[in-house]
Formats: structure tokens, sequence, C-alpha cells
């Protein structure tokens, strides 16, 4: 019968160690949720129509036309850069460039370094210095392979039609296709070369 007493008692032992373990670990999570979560204000950042421009605040403001509301939650908020598109605009945070919406709320993209809008669809993206393109679903049509894509004046993009694009790839020009990917035209021009190409393209 000792036996069986020693028994219960190391049980009952075991058990109430259990409970104070699992009181303890609720203890701890709640003093993790004060200090980390319960004080912390939410952040947001809102897009508003100023005089047919874009602003930007991170406070509510009553009389504006509110576009959208960029939600940081308990993080710092990127801050606004520039308009690229007509519905669309960079975000910095942290060296990480976003393309956002600032119409309809949406976060297109944080993965790369730049974006240029070919057309209301089509986006080249770069990052470490070589060139792709996206869609506005943030796919990946053409991999990150080319030096540059499309051709620049005065910071305007030139180079492309309704399909094709220039691009360039080990110190050559060629021609791809935008939607897929494709070779158009063969990697064998020089620099001298572009306004061959430019008459390629705008033969189409």
């Amino acid at each position: 019968m000792k036996k069986k007493g020693k028994e219960i008692n190391i049980a009952r032992i075991v058990w109430v160690s259990c409970i104070f373990l699992l009181l303890i670990t609720i203890l701890i999570m709640v003093m993790d949720y004060k200090i980390n979560y319960q004080y912390k204000v939410e952040n947001k950042l809102y897009f508003y129509e100023c005089d047919g421009n874009i602003c930007t605040t991170q406070t509510k403001t009553a009389n504006k036309n509110l576009l959208s509301i960029y939600d940081c939650y308990y993080d710092e908020c990127p801050t606004y850069k520039s308009t690229i598109n007509d519905d669309y605009v960079l975000l910095e945070k942290n060296e990480e460039c976003i393309l956002y919406n600032y119409k309809t709320g949406d976060k297109i993209s944080n993965q790369y370094d730049n974006y240029i809008f070919i057309n209301n669809d089509y986006i080249i993206v770069t990052k470490n210095n070589l060139d792709g393109i996206i869609d506005l679903k943030n796919n990946l049509i053409v991999n990150l392979e080319y030096d540059k894509i499309g051709y620049y004046k005065d910071e305007y993009l030139l180079g492309y039609n309704t399909n094709s694009i220039i691009a360039k790839k080990d110190d050559t020009y060629g021609i791809i296709n935008y939607k897929d990917g494709s070779l158009v035209e063969e990697f064998k021009y020089k620099e001298s070369d572009i306004q061959t190409l430019l008459d390629l393209i705008e033969k189409g």
C-alpha cells in the first residue's frame, strides 16, 4: 500500500508542476502582449486627392477626398517617392521600393529596385542592375537577364510597340516580345545600329 501512495503523490506532483508551468507560460504570453502590442499604435498612410494631385499623410483628414489607405500595421510606414503612372506610385521603406496602386489600395510588388511602365499592363522591373518584365499581378513575364530593356532618350522610354521592345544583353541590342519574352530580333546590333532597331519597332 505504501508503494501505491507514493505513486499517487508523484502523480500529484507532476500534475501540479504541469499546471504551474502552464500558468507561467500564460503569464509570459500576457506580459509579451502588453510589452509588444498593447501600447503600440497601428500606422496607416492615407492617400488624398489635393487639387488634382496626390498628397499623403499619416493622419486622417476629414475635408479631403480619400483615395486609399496603406496599412502599415505596427511597423513604420513607407514614404511617398514618386508617381510613375496614372494610378501608381512608388513608395520607399528601408531601401525597399514598393509599387502601389493608390486608387484601389493594392500593393503590386516590393520585390524590385525600380519599376517603369511600358503600358497599362506590363512593367519593366530592375533587380541587381538586371531588367525583366512583370504584369500587374506581379507575374514575372520576362526573366531578369537583360542589361537594359527599352531605349531611353532624355529619360523617356522609347523603342517599343504594342508587342515588342528593344533590349540590351552582353553589349548587343535586339528585340524581344514583352508579352511572353520570346526573341523577335537577334541580339547582334551595336549602339550605332539603334536607329535600325527603332525603325523596325516602328514598322511593327
